[in-house]
Formats: C-alpha cells, structure tokens, sequence
C-alpha cells in the first residue's frame, strides 16, 4: 500500500482550482458578481465626485509583511473584466518579503479604485492561509504527515485554493465528491434500531465506491478503529478507504496504529486526525505516524497577510 499516494489520491483537489476548470470558473463570475455588486452597488460616489471618468492612472499592490501569495490568479481575472490591466511580479505560491511589489495595475482610476478593496480582501485573506498553511508544513516537514483543510471555510473554494497554494491538502471541496461518515449518520443510524452502525454504513457507502473519490468513517473509541479497518479489509476497495480519529489524543492515536499494525489491518486504511489541534500541539500529533492531519483552523483563524494598494500616478 502506497499511503502517500492514497493521501495524495484522495485529498488533493487543488489542481482543479484553476480558471481552465468550467465549474470554477462559474463559481468565480458568482462570487466576484456578488462582491461587486454589495459594494460598489450604483457606484463609488467618493470616486464620482472627485475624478474625471476618462482620467487613466497606475497603482502598485505591495505586501507589507512576508508570506506566501496566493489569489493572483483570480484577481488578475477580476480586474481584467473591470477594465484593469495587470502585471504581475510574484505567481501564485511564491514566497515575498515586506516591501516586495506583488501587482502593478493600470487602467481608468475610477475603476482601480472601485476594484481596490475586493482585490485587496481576497489577496489577503488566500495569501494569510497559504502563509500559515506553509508554516505548517514546515514545521512538521520530514514526518511523513500531510497537512489538510475542512469545510469549515469563509469562502469556500478561494480558501481551499489557498490551503493548496501553502503546500497543504484541499480534503473535500464539497459534500458530493466523497463520502464522509461522520458522528451524526452514526447517531441516526442507532436511532433507528441499528446495532452495527459502523459495519451497515460502510457496507452501504461501499455501494458508491465507483462514484466517489474516497469512503471515510469517523470514529470515537480504539474498539471503533478496530472495527472500521476490519470492515475495510473485508470490502477491498479499490478507492482509497480513511478512518478519522476526532478528538483523539496523540498517545491513543499511536496506540492504535500499533494494533492495528500487529492485526494486519494498518494497509487497508488511511488514518486521519482532527479536532483541537492547534500550532501548538500539531508536531506532536505528526510523530505518532498519522498520515494526514485536518484542521478547520487552517481557514477559520488564519491571519490575512497584510498589502497596500499604492496610487503612483
């Protein structure tokens, strides 16, 4: 079993992230629609009363921290159906210092202006994931262990792009690429009157292996492990299988990797770790052996990485 390409397989979707990609590309003339619309509105009055509309101008973008960038390619996109001509200095996933020139842009003032603060919103937001994401990596850099977001995101696809662009692993862009039975389906499924809960759902799941990306089953307890990873032996399928251990521990996380190791049980799943791990704790969760490790934090805290649109004539 080839765990890092599983991991790879099953989790990492950012190469779809592109404008070449039809879906994306929708969901992006939505998104930017919308942000539009909500705040230029009728129009940027400030800009209106100030400034001739034919008057043309030049502005450059410039971070003022150090970081990852990540967005320029759909904020080239947005500015460019605004009128705005772009160059780029950095692409995306690339490393900048504070003071670096990230974009120079021209075109009518008006609409540089009236185009700033989205553009700005959404390279700072993708570019603080990814600046925190590839602080990550590197922190546990040499375990073996993948860093992945959750669905836990503000702005959905943006984010997970940006989880990508930091080096990390998108996990499910959405609730129909992947089967992931989590706590509650558990739950319903004893409510009515299952006694095997794990088993029935990952026999049913098994159904829809062909037409899904992955299968994974959210456990509480060793005995649950025990029994997700025997299920997946007996199914043999042939899309990558995950257990996710929610709220674990790192010592009860190695101990059963080491059971299910001794059982022969370990190559029939991918092992996932999620909930409360923090900067803080994650090194400790990457030496148990896990291969992949989610954080919802990754999208829901992340930190935007500060930039400046400067006016230069």
């Amino acid at each position: 079993m080839d765990r890092q390409r599983l991991v790879e397989q099953a989790y990492q979707k950012g190469k779809k992230l592109n404008l070449r990609n039809r879906a994306y590309l929708s969901w992006l003339e939505w998104f930017f629609q919308r942000e539009y619309m909500e705040d230029v509105g009728r129009g940027d009055v400030t800009s209106r009363a100030l400034i001739s509309k034919s008057r043309t101008g030049k502005a450059v973008l410039k971070a003022k921290h150090e970081g990852i960038v990540a967005g320029i390619e759909e904020v080239t996109w947005f500015l460019n159906k605004h009128g705005i001509t772009v160059k780029a200095h950095v692409p995306d996933g690339r490393g900048i210092s504070k003071g670096d020139a990230i974009l120079e842009v021209s075109g009518k003032q008006m609409d540089i202006l009236a185009t700033e603060r989205i553009s700005l919103n959404v390279l700072q937001r993708m570019s603080g994931i990814a600046t925190e994401t590839k602080g990550l990596v590197n922190l546990i850099g040499g375990s073996g262990t993948r860093i992945a977001a959750t669905r836990k995101t503000l702005w959905r696809y943006l984010d997970k792009k940006a989880v990508y662009l930091g080096g990390g692993l998108t996990h499910r862009l959405g609730l129909g690429d992947s089967i992931l039975i989590k706590d509650n389906h558990l739950q319903t499924l004893r409510a009515n009157g299952e006694d095997e809960p794990i088993e029935r759902a990952l026999r049913k799941a098994a159904k829809l292996a062909s037409k899904v990306d992955f299968i994974e089953i959210e456990v509480a307890t060793q005995e649950e492990a025990w029994i997700a990873a025997r299920k997946f032996e007996q199914l043999k399928l042939k899309k990558p299988c995950i257990i996710m251990l929610d709220n674990w521990k790192p010592n009860e996380i190695g101990q059963i990797i080491d059971k299910l190791r001794e059982a022969g049980l370990y190559d029939f799943a991918l092992l996932e770790a999620s909930g409360n791990i923090t900067p803080e704790n994650i090194k400790e969760y990457a030496r148990t052996g896990i291969d992949v490790i989610s954080l919802g934090y990754l999208t829901h805290s992340a930190r935007i990485l500060d930039m400046s649109l400067e006016m230069t004539s």
